[in-house]
């Protein structure tokens, strides 16, 4: 099993494609929940058990997602480092993209 982001109820081909990987489960269980849990969150302390994420919610999630790429890279090294940097800056860029429609929710987990 993996992490990603996808939009719930897709409306279009757009949405119906729209995915952001994150991790994989052994990745994610073994470096960003360390991060989870050095870190105090409202938002990404979720993506543990799976969130929905609206419009309004993002802009708190990415603010979020830069704490945690500071805490990658004081305390992660080399490819490890690498991976989970440019993972979390794909994550960062290109959730917002995928709120074109109003309404439209991102379930990420």
């Amino acid at each position: 099993m993996s992490v990603s982001a996808i939009i719930l109820a897709p409306q279009n081909e757009y949405e119906q494609h729209f995915s952001i990987p994150i991790a994989t489960q052994y990745f994610f269980e073994t470096y960003w929940i360390l991060a989870f849990e050095s870190i105090n969150t409202k938002w990404i302390v979720g993506i543990r058990y799976g969130i929905d994420v609206t419009k309004e919610d993002a802009v708190c999630l990415i603010h979020e997602l830069s704490l945690l790429k500071e805490w990658a890279r004081r305390n992660l090294q080399g490819e490890v480092q690498e991976q989970m940097l440019s993972r979390i800056e794909l994550l960062a860029t290109k959730l917002p993209t995928a709120f074109q429609r109003g309404d439209a929710v991102v379930f990420i987990g």
